[in-house]
This record gives C-alpha cells, sequence and structure tokens, in this order.
C-alpha cells in the first residue's frame, strides 16, 4: 500500500518549483534580451567588419577580458563565494555578509588592478615587437584598451553571487544588456565619424566594452546598496576569507584549465587564417543563445538551493532538485542542438548576411556553425555537473576533469586543424566538451548515486527526433514560395516557431513530467 504523502511536504514542493521557475524566468528574460541585443551587435559588427584581419583582431582582443572574466568573476571566485556569502549571512546576518563582501572586493580591486596593468604592458611590448600580420598587431593593440573591461566586470560578478544568495536574480542579469547596447551605440557612433573605416569602428568598439563594463559594475552595485551594503576598504582577517580561499584556489585551477583551453583553441584559428577566429566565434555566440538563456539561468538558481541542501544534509531532496535541473537543462540543450545543426545557414544569413558580410562569409561559418551546435548539450551537462560538485564544496573533481579536457582538446586540434582549418578546431571542442561532460557525470553519480532520469532523456530524445523530422517538409514547402534570403528569413520565422511547437506536443504526449514547468517558462518569456 502507498504512504500518503503530507500536504505540507507537497505544499513546500510546489513552492519550490514554482518558485525556480519565477527565478529562471527572471534571469532567462534578461538574459534573453541580452542575448538578442549581442546578436544586433555580432550582426552590426560583422556587417561593418565582414570577416577579416580587422574582425580577427576585434575578436581576439575581447578573448583576455572574457577569459579573466569567466575565470575569476563568473567562474571560480564566484563559486567558492556564493556557499561562504551563505554560511556567513546564515551565521552573522546581513552585517557580517557585508562585512565579508568588503573584504573580498578590497582583495580582488587590488589584485585585478595589478593584473590588469601587467597585461596592458604586456599588451603594449607585443605590438610594439609584433611583425608580419596585420591581425596580430591590432590584436595587442586593441587589447590594450579592452583589458580594463576585466577589472570592472569582475567586479560586477562579485556583486551578482552577493545578490543571488539574498534571493535577487534579476537585476544582475540585466548588466549584460546595457554592456551590449553600450557597444552598439559606440559603434554607429564611430560609423557617424568615421564612416567605414574599419580599424576606426574597432577602436570605438573597444572604448564601448569599457563604458558597458562601467555600467554593468554599478547596476548590481547600487542595488546591493539599497539592501543596506556600504562600502569600505578592508584588507582584514576572519574565518569567512580562510574557507573562500579554500574552495577559491582549486576551483581557480580548474577554471584556469578551461579558459586555458578556450585560449588554446582562439591562439590555433589565429594562425590557421584570418577567417578561422571570426568563423569559431559566431558560430559560439550561437550555441550560447540557449545555453546562456536556459542553461546558465537554471544552474544560477539551483546553485544556491543545493548549496543549502547539501549544507543540511538532506540528501533525498538534493537528487530530487538536481535531477529536476538537469532534465531542465537537456530538455532545452538538445532541441536547440539540432535545430541550429539543421537550419545554420537560414539563422546565419537572416542574423549576420548584412552589409559587407555576404554569402561566401556565411557558406564559411556553417560547417563550423554544424559541428559547434553537437557540443551544446555537452556544454549544458558539464555546467550544470560542475555547479553539482561545486555545491558540495567538492572543486577538485572538475579540477581533474578539466586537466583531462585540455589535454584531448589540444590533440585533436593539433590533428584537424591543419586539415580541416575551422572546422577541425570545432570538432576538437566539441569533443572535449563530450569528454567533460560523460567524466563529470560519472563521477557525480558515484559520489551521489543514480539520478534516474533516463527515462526523461529518452522522451527528450524522441520528441526531439520527431521535430528534426518535421523541418525538411516545412522547408521544402516554403521553397515552393520563397527563395534566397526571403527563404531563410520565412524559415526563422515559421519553421523555428512550428518545430518547438511540434517539440512541446511530442514532449505532452509522452508524458513528459516537467512539461508544464517547461512550457510556463517560455510562454512566459515569449
Amino acid at each position: 500500500m502507498t504512504k500518503a504523502v503530507p500536504r505540507g511536504i507537497i505544499r513546500r514542493d510546489t513552492y519550490i518549483v514554482n518558485k525556480s521557475a519565477k527565478d529562471i524566468f527572471k534571469i532567462s528574460f534578461a538574459t534573453l534580451n541580452s542575448r538578442i541585443l549581442g546578436l544586433v551587435r555580432d550582426s552590426a559588427t560583422m556587417a561593418y567588419l565582414g570577416i577579416g584581419a580587422v574582425s580577427s583582431a576585434y575578436t581576439f582582443a575581447f578573448t583576455f577580458p572574457n577569459l579573466f572574466r569567466r575565470l575569476l568573476g563568473e567562474g571560480a571566485l564566484t563559486s567558492a563565494m556564493i556557499p561562504v556569502f551563505s554560511q556567513a549571512l546564515k551565521e552573522g546576518g546581513k552585517e557580517a555578509a557585508f562585512d565579508f563582501l568588503n573584504k573580498v572586493l578590497s582583495r580582488a580591486g587590488a589584485v585585478l588592478a595589478a593584473t590588469v596593468a601587467f597585461f596592458c604592458v604586456l599588451c603594449l611590448l607585443a605590438g610594439t615587437f609584433a611583425s608580419g600580420q596585420e591581425r596580430f598587431i591590432l590584436g595587442a593593440q586593441f587589447s590594450v584598451l579592452m583589458m580594463p573591461y576585466m577589472l570592472l566586470i569582475c567586479l560586477a560578478a562579485i556583486f551578482s553571487a552577493g545578490l543571488n544568495v539574498l534571493g535577487s536574480f534579476g537585476v544582475p542579469s540585466v548588466g549584460p544588456a546595457a554592456l551590449n547596447l553600450a557597444i552598439i551605440a559606440s559603434l554607429f557612433a564611430g560609423v557617424a565619424v568615421f564612416g567605414t573605416d574599419m580599424e576606426s569602428l574597432a577602436w570605438c568598439m573597444c572604448g564601448g566594452w569599457l563604458l558597458g563594463g562601467c555600467a554593468q559594475l554599478l547596476i548590481p552595485a547600487a542595488y546591493m546598496r539599497k539592501k543596506g551594503w556600504r562600502f569600505r576598504f578592508d584588507f582584514g582577517n576572519c574565518g569567512h576569507l580562510s574557507n573562500l580561499y579554500r574552495l577559491f584556489l582549486p576551483a581557480c585551477l580548474g577554471a584556469a584549465v578551461i579558459q586555458v583551453n578556450i585560449l588554446v583553441s582562439k591562439l590555433l584559428a589565429l594562425f590557421v587564417n584570418d577567417a578561422a577566429l571570426p568563423a569559431l566565434y559566431l558560430s559560439s555566440r550561437l550555441v550560447e543563445l540557449p545555453l546562456g538563456v536556459f542553461t546558465v539561468a537554471v544552474a544560477t538558481v539551483y546553485f544556491p538551493k543545493l548549496s543549502m541542501l547539501n549544507s543540511e544534509n538532506r540528501e533525498c531532496e538534493y537528487k530530487r532538485s538536481y535531477a529536476r535541473g538537469f532534465v531542465m537543462t537537456m530538455c532545452i540543450t538538445v532541441p536547440a542542438a539540432a535545430g541550429l545543426a539543421f537550419l545554420g545557414r537560414d539563422i546565419l544569413g537572416v542574423l549576420f548576411e548584412w552589409g559587407v558580410f555576404g554569402g561566401r562569409d556565411v557558406n564559411l561559418c556553417l560547417p563550423v556553425l554544424m559541428v559547434s551546435a553537437a557540443a551544446l548539450p555537452f556544454y549544458g551537462m558539464s555546467t550544470f555537473a560542475t555547479r553539482g560538485f561545486h555545491s558540495s564544496k567538492n572543486m577538485k573533481t572538475p579540477l581533474k576533469v578539466s586537466c583531462v579536457v585540455i589535454v584531448v582538446n589540444l590533440a585533436v586540434s593539433l590533428l584537424l586543424m591543419f586539415r580541416l582549418g575551422a572546422v577541425g578546431l570545432a570538432a576538437a571542442n566539441t569533443a572535449a566538451a563530450a569528454v567533460q561532460a560523460f567524466l563529470l557525470e560519472y563521477r557525480l553519480k558515484r559520489q551521489f548515486g543514480g539520478f534516474e532520469v533516463a527515462p526523461e532523456i529518452f522522451k527528450i530524445l524522441a520528441a526531439t527526433a520527431v521535430m528534426v523530422a518535421s523541418i525538411f517538409p516545412l522547408r521544402m514547402l516554403l521553397g515552393l514560395f520563397f527563395e534566397g534570403k526571403m527563404l531563410a528569413l520565412a524559415v526563422c520565422v515559421a519553421v523555428i516557431p512550428l518545430a518547438a511547437a511540434l517539440y512541446f506536443a511530442s514532449l505532452y504526449a509522452l508524458k513528459f513530467k516537467q512539461i508544464g514547468e517547461l512550457v510556463s517558462l517560455v510562454g512566459r518569456k515569449i
């Protein structure tokens, strides 16, 4: 006889699910706006810069600030800070938590300022002694102006981590939209002054990154001030700092391995030709759209929850929450990967085939996008699994896995890049992402046991297969009425929504457990 579940537990679980969906929606909505603006930014950038030496140099210039943003700001420091900030808040209230925040900000600001100065000098020297390819010289010069963005975004990420713990998810996620608006405004201001001079426009956009970085820092700082925080320089010690260092150092090493992996791929692309790096960048941007809108949002919301459940030794609820978040991640990334792969030409044509970016550039980017799209579910798995380890304060396992991944990526890249160019580098990234995802999931299951998600994953795969099967006849039907760019636009406007609707209908027919939560989330976004 089945034991009845108390109504109080049902109400609590229902509240948790609804609250999580609401928080995910807040982050996703803000992130979606940012990603749309990001696509507008990239479309305008490619329309004026195209694929060439200036575009390659500009793309490389913001690689270093982004690397340290992900390494320190949105990566290791944030992952380490959330559980420690939560502990400080629980033990001493807001006063102790804000005191800890000031200590972190003071130390991070000093270290980051020194790091920025060092890399600016390094870039100046590299630009002075560089010779030969234009993309190398310009890349070093652009990097000097772009580097201070690293300081701004890392401090902004510290504020955002604190706000997440305090239950504020919407405000921290609007910063990227401000960044994109600043870059777009800088580009068109440059067009008004310099016309179509590509190098001058790239300089203008580098300045836009700094303006946007200031906005990204000031917005969460102002909201934290409303919560009662007041800044003061504080280099004193406390027990919470020791916990932060203990979590941060191994997490930093693990994140460093991943970011070195990304840097190696971009450096290798710089040596292939002028087109390789921009093609990889555009592909990664399209892959990051569903990854950032949903996957990172799910991980951001579930991470503090998993940390709290683990600290309270509520293992059953921990596994149930992890399984729910994992399935939510996969039910978006799997169909999104299929859609990008099979409709890539139309998507690239609508978004980027403007100005100096023509059909030839679309053909260069298409195979790179198709290969890169296959990595999307693996990125989602890795993102969520890594948060699972960090929530249990296990930083060593992701580090060990990352060391394996960088070897795989480098070996496959060197094997394929000279034969396949940018496509080979994309294939190496996909292979490395797959290895990372499966190793992390395997080790997580060894630590916590099975999460019983296989039946739901099978439903996702089946629904995706139905969706893919519908794409081809729908596109052929539109081909009877449209051609060229009008066909691509019709596909994006009509086929993508119809295919998505069929995917949701298939999940419903298969009795997918979280269909209500998923449809509610997507419906509110649309």
